[in-house]
């Protein structure tokens, strides 16, 4: 019995030493850093994750005491018994985890009133066409044969708004939202990918088109990703906003190249427009990374007030500041999903909690995309997404 506590000891340990480095890559990738520093800050982070549980059995020790050995929590050092209770903590917020992830974060991530999964590469006739889809860049990660990065899922999801602008009528026809999130044009998925995206935005037939940051992570395929996107423009009013990944390049060239094929940007200003039947008001925040805060909508007058967010964590302020409708992206919904403990990486100063679908905040409702692509093509059980949100308005 002893020796299962024992073994028990080290493994909590090991187990909870990992989430506090999750906790804190999580955090600090959600904060106003460099990507120089934070890829030295994810090495420092693999580095300990491997080499802990080999450290943890040389401090134990081979002898009789040891806790493998079947030693007692007493009979270890007065360090070792430190380390292990620091760590074996980390073990509450795991469980806590995963626990809210299988009762309320799993069906808010899986929510949607239809949905239609494409296998973008499988439908490639052709050589060509493949590897159109596939793009020039190869990445080990394409070795993994349950690698979605390839699929993409058109989903609708319908909300209902209560704004205070409303007039208390539900008679007008549903405003449709597509909102796109975190292209990353890096060279995989290809170019074949995103013409194929854009060919099933343009079946929605929707009357905005939304994409809140993320364009691309290689500069040279700018006018590239302007080209594939432009096409958008005739199928309904197109805006924009940039994310962290288009900070660490020349984010004001992207801006003004983006804005200059007819894409609106709304970056720290409100825009309002007439939609069918509908008055909005559309505004963006790139916060924390660059640009200045949204403004104040609390006491505008349209119909519904509508926040672009690349990162989820902004919805506190969205809230107070009078939306009724935050879109976001940057956490990739996790990209990658484990079985039974769910999403483990979302840069969000709140974890995995809004790493993605819909969330009531009181009277504001937030959609946090899984985005398009990624800097890192991977994804398991995490599909690159389309969404196309029916919005109804009303107090």
């Amino acid at each position: 019995m002893q020796h299962l506590i024992g073994w028990l000891l080290l493994i909590a340990s090991i187990a909870g030493h990992t989430e506090w480095w999750v906790v804190i890559v999580n955090r600090s990738h959600a904060l106003r850093i460099r990507s120089t520093r934070l890829r030295k800050f994810r090495t420092l982070h693999d580095l300990a994750v491997l080499s802990y549980p080999v450290i943890l059995l040389w401090l134990t020790g081979t002898g009789p005491k040891s806790l493998w050995r079947g030693g007692s929590f007493s009979e270890q050092s007065f360090f070792l018994q430190c380390l292990l209770i620091v760590t074996i903590t980390g073990c509450i917020p795991l469980i806590l985890g995963m626990v809210r992830w299988h009762w309320i974060r799993h069906p808010q991530f899986k929510h949607s009133d239809s949905t239609t999964r494409h296998d973008v590469l499988g439908q490639a006739s052709t050589d060509e066409e493949r590897n159109a889809v596939r793009g020039p860049r190869r990445h080990v990660s394409q070795l993994w044969p349950w690698n979605e990065i390839f699929h993409l899922e058109v989903n609708t999801k319908a909300i209902r708004v209560n704004s205070s602008a409303g007039n208390g009528k539900t008679t007008k026809a549903p405003l449709r939202l597509a909102h796109i999130s975190d292209l990353h044009f890096i060279g995989c998925p290809g170019l074949g990918y995103y013409q194929f995206l854009v060919n099933q935005i343009t079946e929605l037939q929707p009357d905005l088109i939304l994409f809140t940051g993320d364009l691309i992570d290689e500069m040279e395929l700018l006018p590239e990703a302007i080209d594939i996107l432009r096409p958008l423009l005739s199928v309904a009013p197109c805006y924009f906003i940039l994310g962290n990944h288009d900070w660490k390049y020349e984010h004001e060239q992207i801006r003004s190249q983006f804005a200059a094929s007819g894409w609106r940007c709304v970056t720290g200003r409100s825009e309002i427009l007439r939609v069918g039947e509908y008055q909005i008001l559309l505004a963006g925040s790139e916060q924390p990374w660059t640009g200045p805060a949204p403004p104040v909508v609390r006491d505008a007058g349209c119909d519904l007030r509508v926040l672009l967010s690349h990162s989820p964590d902004q919805h506190l302020l969205a809230k107070r500041f009078g939306y009724d409708l935050m879109l976001s992206g940057h956490t990739h919904g996790g990209q990658v999903v484990l079985p039974l403990f769910g999403p483990i990486y979302s840069p969000s100063l709140f974890g995995v909690s809004y790493v993605s679908g819909l969330f009531r905040r009181g009277n504001m409702t937030m959609h946090v995309s899984r985005g398009v692509g990624a800097k890192d093509p991977m994804r398991w059980r995490c599909c690159p997404e389309l969404t196309c949100l029916e919005v109804t308005c009303g107090n």
